[in-house]
């Protein structure tokens, strides 16, 4: 029973690593490694979603701002069309 427990422990420990490393939440897939063991592995291994709305700092001022913006709201930095 001890062995069971180990063992589950470490897939849900293994699962929020690679969760943590991909930039998902830690702690929801240490729970799905723990409770559903190697398949919480399997999953969490897969690559990320892509989302719309993704973020990146303003090169002029480091403030957070929309990927797809075309000038900063802070500094009002221009930035290039990329096509």
């Amino acid at each position: 029973m001890l062995a069971v427990f180990v063992l589950a422990l470490v897939f849900g420990v293994v699962s929020s690593i690679i969760a943590y490393s991909r930039g998902r939440n830690s702690l929801g897939w240490f729970i799905a490694g723990l409770l559903i063991g190697p398949f919480g592995l399997v999953v969490a291994a897969l690559p990320p979603v892509v989302r719309e709305g993704q973020f990146k700092p303003c090169p002029g001022c480091a403030e957070i701002i929309r990927d797809e913006a075309s000038r900063c709201r802070y500094c009002e930095l221009a930035f290039e069309e990329v096509s």
